[in-house]
């Protein structure tokens, strides 16, 4: 049995292992992408509706007493099938770096400060189109070990 191969567009996406990118060498796989067939599971559940998302899940700037420090930015995006079809429902979750730089996460040691109104958790669930929508603020740069100096941007 000879299983698809998953399709990669090219010219959208970087190369999966980048030389100047060192985490890519433990990160990129070292054989050809392969489809996997759908199971029962991934096709009847687990069901996340709206339900399974608070009033204010999506809005990361209106979840604690006060205001996040940072600039204000919406985040926004589709989520589609491989057949390009949207996929309605589906539970989108982000975590990020507040505007400073830090991630409200034991392991983050960036002495840049935590912002106490400001987790950084959102989520929501996609529209009848795939679409998502995410109010937030700029997270900014911060260092990482990639290499010597190496800053992940905002």
């Amino acid at each position: 049995m000879k299983l698809r191969q998953y399709r990669r567009d090219e010219d959208t996406h970087p190369d999966l292992d980048t030389p100047a990118y060192g985490s890519t060498k433990l990160r990129a796989p070292k054989k050809p992408l392969v489809l996997l067939p759908h199971r029962l599971t991934e096709v009847t559940g687990p069901l996340l509706g709206a339900e399974r998302c608070g009033p204010a899940d999506h809005d990361l700037t209106v979840q604690h007493e006060g205001e996040p420090l940072g600039e204000r930015i919406i985040v926004t995006g589709r989520v589609v099938d491989g057949d390009n079809r949207p996929v309605r429902d589906a539970l989108v979750e982000i975590w990020q770096a507040n505007a400073g730089g830090r991630y409200r996460h034991d392991g983050d040691r960036h002495d840049a400060p935590l912002d106490p109104n400001f987790t950084g958790l959102g989520r929501c669930t996609t529209d009848d189109d795939g679409r998502y929508r995410f109010i937030t603020i700029k997270p900014g740069a911060y260092p990482w070990k990639n290499h010597q100096n190496a800053w992940r941007p905002a």
